[in-house]
């Protein structure tokens, strides 16, 4: 285990970003960390090479510069293969050459999953920088040979598995298919939401639990049949791996019938089985053919939850029984110990793994754990049956598909009322998760010293994790002391600012565009949580078009809103009246921005500039759109929403000369941003929101060239990420990005 958990590491490094040129730094610092304790001290260089040898694999098998996207503008083909037929438009495309997966979207339903085709299209930015691909056309391409064409017999089958489900189980098909084959690309965001609030997230990814429950049965069936124990496990083992085979070996159910064969190995041979052992050769099987699943959420989450079983549920299970001897004077049953062990410790190991991904820690997430064990269970079991049962006789497998459908809207119902307690989960960070992630190593690191034992290590251990995930907030709480922020978030092709006052009162303008995709939150949501928000004291909308007010919807269901401001005018589509029932639905008032009207967040000074009274409604939302000046003492910010240049001019007198940020309009379009409020304004810093490679071009070239001519430093989303502006009351400023910054960052 401790072989493939150091491979894995190796891996792990090179997808997670970390800078190569660490790794030597830290194999030395490793080398001659003190480890007094260690009972085996000459493995550490051992285990060290394995590690830089996943690294150097890793490495080597990076995608080559010749992956990399395109412009959105540039007509390109990509070559590969559907890794599921593509449904509601999207699916996973694996690109030949070894340029990895990426998500197309292709509206040709006649392309089967596993066909070799070339795509005809341009690339697209989602939100945080993700690139998409946009399909036109679809062209077939010739075989590979047979050799080749084999393992893509397997994607095509579960397709067809897929299709099936999706007959039998209607609405409920995605979750099926997440439960039996592993595939969770189609459920529902907000289910997903709602699993991960209530904290049962793991168990729709640990897919491979559905193989555990096919060997225990073939395991129970054999044995009361008389077969000898060894021959019982072999057997079983076989069942699940043709099982495997039959659902086309998804990665959790692989790794699963990987170490039920191991340990029916042992079982046979009359071995104590090497539960450990069994696990990280399956880790290291899988990893070892292909690196890039190290970084998937659900292959993650599928060894962490084995491992914390592995680990924990035989201790925990004995702890169960002596608590109940001590309470009851009787033992419990041992399948109600074994299932509450169960459930514990596969939530306790993928709670890291889930806050990280998802941001949340659910408060919930052990109870309901537990309560949702036996539906699942009786889920996996009735889809399976229903499954085989479509081959031979279809009107049977409806009629158990039926009873199953039902056990899992009550699942739904459960996950998605739970999840709705205000109190069911808290917001966390991928920071405050890595803290405590490093504060438990240092902890452990110390915890070995001979000298400490007993409760002072377990005191120790506690102390350390607390100290570690208390540091991050307070320091960011020490650096945002006494200023005020401007936040703007990389959303994409679209607009989302924060203020954040030194009262640590916050307002929103704008909310960006929809969410890109299913995984957790809305980015704006994530951004605004990340940062200990829990209410804003205004939402304003500066216009009712969808890369504004997208994420306003998920922006009220998240937070507490005072109030929401916009120009008031009727604006007739589905996204605006989503917005407005939203708001409704929590009691949030409505108001009608006008010029004079003003917000103040305690030092923090909003200003409405336009529109003015009198406006009127007008084909072109961008006409009316809110200009509002944030004031912090005699700091001066501009955000213009996406005015255009001739209201821009309307508003020269009221704009301050030698103004420190303006937010560009309309995302550096040509049609805004013209000389004349630069010669009045003079701004220090230009601040644009735009997509990466975005197909209109933004920010144009001219106004780029106009704002460098006036001198100012333009700072950009499509390029740097999130770019935040620290202010204080004499007009000076830091202003920091995400990625790279141009020039210095401040004054």
């Amino acid at each position: 285990m401790r072989l493939a958990l150091a491979f894995a590491a190796g891996a792990a490094w090179v997808h997670t970003g970390v800078p190569i040129a660490l790794a030597p730094l830290a194999a030395v610092a490793y080398l001659l960390w003190p480890n007094q304790a260690s009972a085996v001290p000459r493995r550490r260089p051992t285990w060290t090479a394995i590690a830089l040898l996943g690294l150097g694999a890793a490495w080597l098998g990076r995608p080559a510069a010749r992956c990399a996207p395109a412009a959105d503008s540039v007509v390109v083909t990509l070559d590969g293969r559907f890794l599921a037929l593509p449904r509601a438009g999207s699916a996973a495309f694996e690109r030949d050459a070894g340029c990895g997966t990426v998500t197309a979207v292709l509206a040709d339903s006649t392309v089967r999953a596993g066909e070799a085709v070339r795509l005809i299209g341009s690339w697209r930015t989602g939100q945080g920088g993700r690139a998409w691909f946009l399909a036109r056309d679809a062209e077939p391409r010739g075989t590979e040979g047979a050799a080749r064409e084999l393992r893509w017999l397997g994607v095509r089958w579960r397709d067809g598995l897929v299709t099936r489900l999706e007959r039998l189980y209607g609405e409920q098909a995605p979750l099926v298919s997440a439960l039996v084959l592993a595939r969770a690309e189609g459920m529902d965001g907000d289910l997903r939401e709602a699993f991960a609030r209530a904290g049962i997230a793991h168990m729709i990814a640990i897919s491979g639990y559905h193989v555990g429950v096919i060997a225990a049965l073939v395991l129970g069936l054999l044995r009361s049949w008389g077969r000898p124990p060894g021959r019982a496990a072999i057997g079983a083992a076989a069942v699940a791996s043709a099982y495997v085979g039959f659902i086309g070996f998804p990665d959790a159910a692989v790794r699963a019938a990987l170490m039920v064969t191991l340990v029916a190995v042992s079982r046979a041979r009359t071995r104590p089985p090497a539960k450990w052992g069994a696990l990280g050769a399956a880790l290291l099987v899988l990893v070892a053919l292909d690196l890039r699943r190290i970084a998937s959420p659900g292959f993650q989450l599928s060894f962490a939850g084995v491992a914390g079983l592995v680990a924990w549920c035989g201790p925990w299970c004995a702890a169960l029984q002596a608590l109940c001897m001590r309470l009851f004077r009787r033992r419990c049953p041992q399948e109600l110990a074994l299932g509450l062990a169960s459930g514990v410790a596969a939530t306790v190991a993928t709670l890291p793994i889930v806050a990280w991904h998802f941001e949340r820690v659910s408060l919930v997430g052990i109870p309901a754990t537990i309560a949702a064990t036996p539906l699942i269970a009786w889920a996996l079991v009735g889809s399976i049956v229903s499954l085989a049962l479509d081959f031979v006789s279809p009107a049977l497998a409806s009629f158990v598909a039926g009873g199953v459908e039902l056990t899992l809207v009550c699942l739904d119902a459960g996950a998605t009322s739970v999840a709705a307690w205000p109190w069911a989960s808290v917001w966390t960070t991928r920071t405050t998760v890595a803290a405590g992630t490093l504060g438990l190593l240092v902890a452990v690191q110390t915890a070995r010293h001979p000298r400490i034992h007993g409760r002072a290590r377990r005191w120790l251990t506690g102390l350390h994790v607390a100290s570690a995930m208390l540091a991050w907030p307070l320091l960011l709480v020490w650096q945002g002391r006494g200023s005020a922020e401007i936040l703007m978030i990389d959303v994409g092709q679209g607009d989302a600012i924060a203020l954040r006052s030194p009262e640590g009162r916050w307002l929103l303008v704008d909310a960006g565009p929809p969410a890109s995709d299913d995984a957790g939150a809305h980015p704006v949501v994530r951004a605004l949580a990340a940062r200990g928000v829990r209410r804003l004291d205004a939402l304003v909308l500066t216009h009712p078009h969808l890369d504004h007010i997208g994420g306003a919807g998920a922006v009220l269901r998240s937070f507490d809103v005072g109030a929401v401001y916009d120009p008031g005018l009727p604006a007739p589509n589905d996204e605006y009246v989503d917005v407005l029932e939203a708001a409704a639905a929590k009691g949030v008032p409505w108001r009608a921005a006008r010029a004079g009207d003003r917000i103040d967040l305690g030092g923090l000074l909003v200003e409405v500039l336009y529109p003015t009274e009198g406006i009127t409604p007008s084909d072109d939302a961008n006409t009316t759109s809110l200009v509002l000046r944030v004031t912090f003492g005699d700091f001066d910010a501009l955000l213009t929403g996406d005015a255009y240049a001739d209201v821009e001019g309307l508003l020269v007198d009221d704009v301050p000369p030698d103004l420190e940020v303006l937010k560009v309009g309309h995302h550096g379009s040509d049609t805004s941003t013209d000389s004349l409020l630069l010669a009045r304004a003079h701004p220090e810093v230009a601040l644009v929101s735009a997509g990466r490679s975005n197909r209109y071009g933004h920010p144009d070239s001219g106004v780029l060239a106009r704002l460098e001519r006036s001198g100012a430093r333009v700072w950009r989303t499509d390029t740097q990420g999130t770019i935040s502006v620290l202010a204080r009351r004499d007009a000076s400023y830091t202003v920091s990005a995400q990625r790279r910054a141009p020039g210095p960052s401040g004054r």
